[in-house]
C-alpha cells in the first residue's frame, strides 16, 4: 500500500470526523486570503494599466521635452524660444505644443456648508496657494494646441480666442470637484482671481510617472547648497520695483505634464498668474516617416549638451516612470504589510487547530506509534493536515475575493476602486502567504506530536505545565522586550545604525518578546482577573481555577491570535495621537495670522487692521518675515538638521515679553524672558525652538548664520539668547504663506523686527499676528481685510526666477490658530484610522481562532460537563462557565496587546528624532478612549465566536454529555 496515499486518507477521515473545527479553520484562512487579495488587486490593477496609462499620459504626442531639474526646491529652468523653433524647423516634427504650468486654488463656484469641510478646505479655502503646502489642487496649464492634446470626453476643445474666459479640465478634476460641461470655475493665484466656465472634459491618466527624482525643500543633510539666484530686473523696471521684497512663488512639482490638470491659453493664464511664463515642457508629435528612435538619434546628444540640459522622455521612460510613483510603491507597501498579517493569521488559526488536534489525540498518535507508524510519518500527518486546511482556505479565499471585487467594485467603488482586479501577483502572493503560514503553524504541532511515546496509549494523564515554565517564558518574554526601548533611548549608535537596528531588528525582537510572555499573562489573568469575572458571573471561582493553565498551549495560542491584529491596532494608535502632540499648535501662538500677500501694507494699512471689526487694537503686532537658507561656513549641516532653510520672525520683543499680559506665551526651556527681551531689544541676538536645539546641539551664547534670499554674498549672524518650546510651529507655517521661498523648513526663529528688515532687506510689511475680540466673526474679518488688501491692486511684486508680476488682486490669508487645531485633529484622526483598518480586520478574522478554542474546550470537558450537571449544575451555570473561559482569554489578549502597542509606540515616538520627523521631546499618549473601542472589539469578537460551542452545551442533556464524554475518552 502506498504510504503517501494511507496517511492522505487517514487525514481526510480526521477532518470529517471533526468537521466544525475544520469548517471554522478554513473559514479562518478564507477570510485571511480575502484581506491579501483585497489590498494587492488594486496593485495588481495598476501594474496591468501601465501601458493604457502610459498612452494615456502622452495622448496624442509621441515625445516630450523638458529641462533637468536644478538643485533640490528650486524650479527647473525654463526652455528658450530659439529651441522651440529649431525644433518646429526640424521636417520630421508634426507639432510642437510649449507648455507651462503653475499653481492655482480651484474652486467650484458653490457653496461649501461647514459641515461638508474636510481639513484642507478649513485651512485652504478660497485662498492662493503657497510654498509650504504641497499641490493640492489641479495645474493650471497655459497651452497654444489648437487640438486637444487628449481625447475629448465631453464638451469642446479651447477656441483659438485667447481672450475667452473658458477652460477645459481633466477627467480627474472632473470628478474630484463634481463638475461637468457648463459649470463655473473660480481661479485664485498669488496676483488674481477669476472666474470661468467648464467648455470640455479631455481623458487623462490616472497618475504622472515619476520622470526626475526631486528632493523638496533643500538639499539632503551635510550638503552644502548652491546659492539662490537674485532676479535680474529687466530694462523697463522702475527702481522702486528693483528694491521690493522677493517672494518665491509656489512650486508645482509636475514632472512633466501634470495628470491633474486644467487648461487655458496663454493670454488667460498670464493674466491669472500676473506673468508671461515661459515654456516648461514641450509636446512633440513626429511625423509617421520618423520613428521615436531616429529622433533620438538626431536631437538626445545636442539637448543633453545644451544650457539648460534637456530630457527627452518616450513611452518606455513613461512606462518606467509609472513603476516608480508613490502610488505604485504605497500599494506595494500596502500589499506586503496585507501579506505580513496574513501570513501571522494563517499561522495562529492553523497552529491553534493543531495544536488543540494533538492535544485531543494523544493517545490515538501513541496507538499509531505502539503500531507501525514513525515519528516521520506522525509529523508527516500533522503537516498534510496543516497544508490541506490551507489549500481548501486558499482556493475558497480566492473564489471569495474575486466575488468581493466583483461586488463591492459595483456596490462601494470606494472601497475596491472599479479597477481592481484579480491578477497573478494576487493569486501567487495570497497563495505563498497561506502555504507558508500552514507549514510555519505545523512546526511546533508536528515537534509535539513525534515527542508521543507509544506507552502514552494506556493513560489519558493530561500533562499541565508547571510554573518553573511558564515564568522562565516570562522573564524571557521581559527582557527582549526591554530591548527595543533600550536601543531606542539608551544605547549609544550612529543613528544610521540605529534607524537600521529599529526597522530590521527591533520588531521581531519584541514580537519574540511578546509569544514568550504570552503564558505569563495567560496564568496572571486566570489567577487575578479570574475570580473577577467568575464572580461577576455568578459562579463559584474554583470552576475557572486552573481550565486556561491546564490547556497552557491551547490558550496561548488563541491569545497570540488576537494580539496580531489589537496589538498592531494599540500601536498605531498609541504612535499616531502620541505623535500629534507635538504637532498641535499649542496656546503660545496668537489667535491669528494675516498675510498680506504679494504686495504687503504700509503704515497706514496696518491702522486699518487695528481698526478691522473682531480685532483687539491693543494686540496687533506687525511682523518681518523671512525664510533664508542656513550659512555653515566652512562646518557641516548637522546631520538631524533635515533641510537647508528657516523662518525668521521679527517681533517687537517688548510688546512680545511683556510683563502683563505678554503677547508670546511660550516657554523657555534655556534663558528667561526678561533676557531674552533685552537681547532682542539690543539687537543681533534670536530664539530658536526647542526640537531645533536638540538636532543641532546649539544653545545659548553660541551663533546661528543665514544668507539673505536677495543678497547671496552677504551673511547674517545672530547670537542665541534663549530656547524655547514651540509645539505645532510646523502646521502653523505650512499654510500661512511664512515659507516664502522653500516648501520645507527646519525650523523657526524669534529675532528683533527691525534686525530682520534691516539684514534682509524687508521693504514692507506682509505680515501680521493679532489676538480677538470672543464674539469674533472670522468671515466678516475676511472679508474686511480682504479689502485692505485690495487697495494694493495693481501694484508689481517681483517673483523669483519671473521678475516684475502684476498683482491685479492682492489677498489677504488669515490663518487662525484654532482652525489650524481642528484641521490637524481631522487629518490626523483620518490618518490614524485609515492606518487602522488592517489591524482591525486581522482581529476580526482571528476570533475566528476563538471559536476554535472554545470548541476544543467543550469537547474535551463533555465528560466533566455531564458530571457537572448530574449533580445539580444548571444550564445557566454551564454557559456562564464557557463564556468566562471565553472572556479570560480575551482579556489576557487585551493585556498583552496593550503590553505591545505601549512599547511599540513609544519606541516610534522616539526615533522620530533619527528619521526626519522630529518635533521635540517624545511624547507619550495613551488614547485609553480609542484603544477601549478596540478592547470591546475583542470581547464582542470572542463572545460571538463562542456563541456556537455555548448554545450547544447549554441545550445537551446530562445523559447525552455522559455518553459523549466517555466515547471521547474511549
Amino acid at each position: 500500500m502506498n504510504p503517501f496515499r494511507f496517511l492522505l486518507q487517514f487525514v481526510g477521515a480526521q477532518m470529517r470526523l471533526n468537521p466544525g473545527r475544520s469548517v471554522i479553520t478554513t473559514l479562518g484562512i478564507i477570510a485571511s486570503t480575502c484581506a491579501v487579495v483585497w489590498v494587492v488587486s488594486g496593485y495588481d490593477a495598476l501594474v496591468s494599466q501601465f501601458d493604457e496609462d502610459s498612452e494615456k499620459y502622452l495622448g496624442r504626442y509621441d515625445l516630450l521635452i523638458m529641462p533637468k531639474p536644478g538643485p533640490p526646491g528650486t524650479e527647473a529652468p525654463p526652455i528658450e524660444a530659439s529651441l522651440v523653433e529649431e525644433l518646429k524647423s526640424d521636417a520630421g516634427v508634426l507639432e510642437v505644443n510649449p507648455v507651462s504650468q503653475s499653481r492655482v486654488t480651484v474652486n467650484p463656484v458653490r457653496t461649501v456648508s461647514e459641515d461638508e469641510k474636510s481639513s484642507l478646505d478649513i485651512v485652504v479655502g478660497e485662498r492662493p496657494p503657497v510654498n509650504g503646502a504641497p499641490p493640492l489642487d489641479p495645474t493650471l496649464v497655459s497651452t497654444p494646441a489648437v487640438e486637444p492634446p487628449y481625447e475629448l470626453l465631453d464638451g469642446r476643445w479651447l477656441s483659438e480666442d485667447g481672450e475667452a474666459k473658458e477652460i477645459v479640465i481633466g477627467e480627474l478634476v472632473a470628478k474630484e470637484k463634481k463638475l461637468s460641461v457648463g459649470d463655473d470655475l473660480k481661479l485664485i493665484s498669488l496676483a488674481n482671481e477669476v472666474q470661468l466656465k467648464v467648455v470640455g472634459i479631455v481623458e487623462q491618466a490616472p497618475q504622472a510617472p515619476s520622470l526626475i527624482p526631486r528632493g523638496r525643500g533643500g538639499p539632503p543633510s551635510g550638503k552644502r547648497p548652491g546659492r539662490p539666484q537674485r532676479p535680474q530686473p529687466k530694462a523697463d523696471e522702475s527702481p522702486s520695483e528693483t528694491t521690493q521684497t522677493v517672494l518665491g512663488m509656489p512650486k508645482n512639482f509636475s514632472q512633466g505634464i501634470a495628470a491633474n490638470a486644467i487648461y487655458v491659453r496663454p493670454e488667460l493664464a498670464e493674466w491669472i498668474n500676473g506673468y508671461a511664463s515661459k515654456p516648461q515642457v514641450l509636446q512633440i508629435a513626429i511625423r509617421d516617416t520618423v520613428t521615436v528612435h531616429q529622433f533620438r538619434e538626431v536631437w538626445e546628444e545636442r539637448l543633453t549638451s545644451g544650457r539648460p540640459a534637456m530630457l527627452l522622455v518616450d513611452f518606455d521612460t513613461v512606462r518606467a516612470g509609472m513603476e516608480q510613483t508613490r502610488t505604485v510603491s504605497g500599494q506595494q507597501a500596502q500589499a506586503w504589510a496585507a501579506t505580513g498579517m496574513a501570513t501571522l493569521a494563517a499561522i495562529f488559526i492553523i497552529f491553534s487547530t493543531l495544536s488543540m488536534g494533538v492535544s485531543e489525540r494523544t493517545r490515538e498518535f501513541a496507538m499509531l506509534r505502539a503500531v507501525a507508524l514513525t515519528r516521520g510519518q506522525i509529523a508527516t500527518i500533522v503537516a498534510m493536515e496543516s497544508l490541506l486546511l490551507a489549500l481548501i482556505g486558499w482556493g475558497g479565499g480566492l473564489l471569495a475575493g474575486y466575488a468581493m471585487l466583483a461586488v463591492g467594485s459595483w456596490l462601494v467603488p470606494g472601497w475596491f476602486g472599479t479597477s481592481a482586479v484579480l491578477g497573478w501577483g494576487c493569486i501567487v502572493l495570497s497563495g505563498v502567504t497561506v502555504l507558508v503560514g500552514a507549514l510555519g503553524a505545523a512546526i511546533v504541532p508536528a515537534w509535539r506530536a513525534t515527542r508521543i511515546e507509544p506507552l502514552e496509549a494506556m493513560t489519558s494523564k493530561i500533562s499541565t505545565p508547571g510554573m518553573h515554565s511558564w515564568v522562565v517564558f516570562g522573564v524571557i518574554g521581559a527582557l527582549l522586550s526591554a530591548l527595543t526601548p533600550l536601543l531606542v533611548f539608551a544605547l549609544p549608535m550612529p543613528d544610521a545604525w540605529r534607524a537600521w537596528a529599529y526597522g530590521f531588528l527591533t520588531y521581531p525582537t519584541l514580537l519574540a518578546g511578546m509569544i514568550c510572555l504570552a503564558p505569563a499573562i495567560v496564568v496572571f489573568c486566570e489567577t487575578v482577573i479570574g475570580p473577577w469575572v467568575t464572580h461577576a458571573l455568578g459562579l463559584d471561582t474554583r470552576m475557572m481555577k486552573t481550565q486556561l493553565s491546564t490547556n497552557l498551549w491551547r490558550t496561548v495560542g488563541a491569545t497570540l491570535a488576537l494580539s496580531i491584529g489589537l496589538g498592531l491596532y494599540a500601536s498605531t494608535q498609541t504612535w499616531g495621537y502620541s505623535m500629534l502632540k507635538p504637532f498641535t499648535p499649542g496656546t503660545w501662538l496668537p489667535d491669528a495670522l494675516v498675510a498680506f500677500h504679494p504686495v504687503g501694507l504700509d503704515d497706514e494699512g496696518i491702522d486699518d487692521v487695528r481698526d478691522v471689526s473682531g480685532v483687539r487694537a491693543d494686540r496687533v503686532m506687525p511682523l518681518a518675515v523671512e525664510q533664508a537658507r542656513f550659512d555653515w561656513g566652512d562646518a557641516e549641516q548637522p546631520s538631524r538638521v533635515q533641510r537647508d532653510n528657516a523662518v525668521l520672525f521679527g517681533i517687537d520683543p517688548a510688546m512680545a515679553f511683556a510683563d502683563e499680559n505678554p503677547f508670546l506665551t511660550f516657554g523657555f526651556v534655556k534663558g528667561d524672558r526678561v533676557s531674552a527681551m533685552e537681547a532682542l531689544q539690543s539687537g543681533g541676538s534670536c530664539l530658536i525652538s526647542e526640537d531645533f536645539q536638540m538636532s543641532t546641539g546649539l544653545s545659548v551664547g553660541d551663533e546661528l548664520s543665514f544668507t539673505p534670499p536677495t543678497a547671496e554674498s552677504e551673511r547674517v549672524t545672530y547670537r542665541i539668547a534663549g530656547v524655547v518650546s514651540l509645539p505645532g510651529w510646523h502646521w502653523v507655517t505650512k499654510f500661512s504663506g511664512v515659507r516664502r521661498h522653500f516648501v520645507r523648513t527646519a525650523t523657526v526663529v524669534f529675532a528683533g523686527r527691525e534686525d530682520v528688515q534691516r539684514d534682509f532687506h524687508l521693504h514692507r510689511t506682509e505680515f501680521v499676528w493679532m489676538d480677538l475680540e470672543d464674539d469674533a466673526d472670522l468671515s466678516s474679518m475676511e472679508s474686511d481685510l480682504q479689502s485692505i488688501a485690495e487697495q494694493k491692486s495693481g501694484e508689481t511684486f517681483v517673483a523669483s526666477g519671473l521678475g516684475s508680476v502684476k498683482a491685479y488682486r492682492p489677498f489677504a490669508r488669515m490663518t487662525a490658530s484654532e482652525n489650524v487645531r481642528k484641521a490637524i485633529k481631522i487629518r490626523a484622526d483620518d490618518m490614524i484610522w485609515g492606518m487602522s483598518y488592517l489591524p482591525l480586520i486581522t482581529l476580526a478574522i482571528m476570533s475566528l481562532a476563538i471559536a476554535n478554542t472554545v470548541i476544543a474546550s467543550v469537547r474535551s470537558r463533555t465528560w466533566e460537563f455531564g458530571v457537572m450537571r448530574s449533580i445539580g449544575v444548571t444550564r445557566g451555570q454551564l454557559v456562564r462557565l464557557v463564556l468566562a473561559e471565553t472572556i479570560l482569554i480575551a482579556i489576557g489578549a487585551c493585556v498583552l496587546s496593550l503590553i505591545f502597542g505601549l512599547i511599540a509606540g513609544w519606541c516610534g515616538v522616539g526615533m522620530a528624532q533619527y528619521v526626519g520627523w522630529f518635533a521635540g521631546p517624545p511624547n507619550f499618549i495613551i488614547p485609553w478612549s480609542h484603544l477601549s473601542i478596540g478592547f470591546a472589539m475583542t470581547i464582542g469578537l470572542c463572545l460571538l465566536a463562542g456563541l456556537w460551542p455555548v448554545v450547544r452545551i447549554g441545550r445537551a442533556e446530562p445523559l447525552g454529555l455522559l455518553q459523549a464524554g466517555r466515547g471521547a475518552q474511549g
